[in-house]
């Protein structure tokens, strides 16, 4: 459905959900597959507090930086952390702002919908307090010379939201791919650039907030991080569907749709990668309460493979990683040491050095 709309200085505006269907449908049908796939993962607490903990610093880092690329990684992560950093007072405040934006939408997303209220209330909590215009109040200034790609409505962007927002509630816009609504909710907010500043930001909160509600609790987090690292192909995206008349959706949807599938394998690998992890502590758990391995095995197995280097006879002596444990032995029973592990099949010879086995559990 494509509803038109004339501003009160004559601008003709056109929200759309037009878009290649044989070509969005197979994007949607690996989506919906690898999410199935990793619906079907046992995620135990660890691996979901590992995936929280990590993929939100990584988001609220993505977020920030697309529009203050000069911002660093480490800095946000101490911030977060509560260490020392270099954010001045302003990147602080707008760091905070997207961290308590997204633990918000975590926590209510539910109840979160699509109207002019919550946008200018998400575009509030994003820039309170970062002098980047007022939040919540929608602009009545051109952006012509912010935005070189692209020139955004000048008038009425408190009615245009209002109309975008019923255009999205609508029936016939129930019947697409949740996905696929979501990103056309983030398409259409970008695209109108109702405030100052911050436009970006509230495109991707509500974004997530569609996601969440449609099951997809990690993807926003990982999509973030995708934009950010390939943010020219992401504004070249919305330049792509203004060069249709802002009537074909497809070059958006195909470009994000990208990025979710790309996001279901990265969290996939990273929770398989985490249950294995817990499988393998398990396992030498177990080898040391049946007594097959000693004390001091079962801390040499645990220290090698958190280490993932190649290690020999020698390093066990002199490394001071393994100090602890070889501080007060001979150099017999570091070597009697090794021989045990080779035929539990817990490490593998590389020449003279060892590797700790991985694949000890298949």
């Amino acid at each position: 459905m494509i509803r038109k709309v004339i501003t009160d200085v004559y601008e003709s505006i056109h929200f759309s959900d037009r878009y290649d269907t044989e070509q969005i449908k197979l994007l949607t049908k690996e989506l919906d597959v690898r999410h199935a796939h990793f619906s079907g993962l046992p995620i135990v607490p660890d691996v979901r507090e590992f995936l929280n903990d990590e993929l939100r610093i990584c988001s609220v880092y993505s977020t920030a930086a697309i529009g203050k690329p000069d911002m660093e990684e480490t800095d946000v992560r101490n911030f977060l952390a509560g260490k020392p950093h270099s954010l001045d007072e302003t990147k602080a405040r707008i760091v905070n702002n997207i961290r308590r934006t997204f633990e918000y939408v975590d926590k209510h997303s539910k109840n979160i919908e699509v109207n002019p209220e919550n946008i200018r209330k998400l575009h509030i909590m994003l820039t309170i307090d970062t002098g980047e215009g007022l939040p919540g109040v929608y602009r009545s200034k051109d952006r012509t010379e912010v935005n070189t790609d692209y020139t955004p409505p000048k008038g009425s962007l408190d009615e245009l939201t209002k109309e975008l927002c019923g255009w999205f509630t609508s029936k016939d816009m129930e019947q697409h791919h949740p996905a696929v609504r979501a990103f056309l909710a983030h398409y259409h907010i970008g695209m109108l650039q109702p405030f100052i500043n911050g436009n970006g930001r509230v495109a991707r909160v509500l974004e997530a907030v569609l996601l969440e509600n449609a099951g997809m609790l990690y993807i926003p987090h990982v999509l973030s991080q995708y934009y950010k690292r390939n943010r020219k192909d992401y504004i070249r995206a919305y330049i792509k569907n203004e060069k249709t008349g802002g009537f074909d959706m497809t070059p958006f949807l195909v470009f994000c749709l990208e990025g979710a599938v790309r996001a279901y394998k990265l969290i996939t690998d990273m929770t398989v990668t985490g249950l294995r992890a817990i499988s393998v502590r398990e396992h030498i758990r177990r080898l040391r309460q049946t007594k097959k391995v000693t004390e001091r095995q079962k801390n040499l197995l645990e220290i090698i493979y958190q280490y993932d280097k190649p290690f020999d006879l020698n390093e066990l002596l002199t490394n001071p990683i393994f100090a602890g444990l070889y501080k007060s032995v001979t150099e017999n029973t570091a070597r009697n040491d090794i021989k045990r592990l080779k035929e539990l099949n817990l490490i593998t010879p590389a020449g003279r050095y060892y590797t700790f086995n991985r694949f000890v559990l298949g």
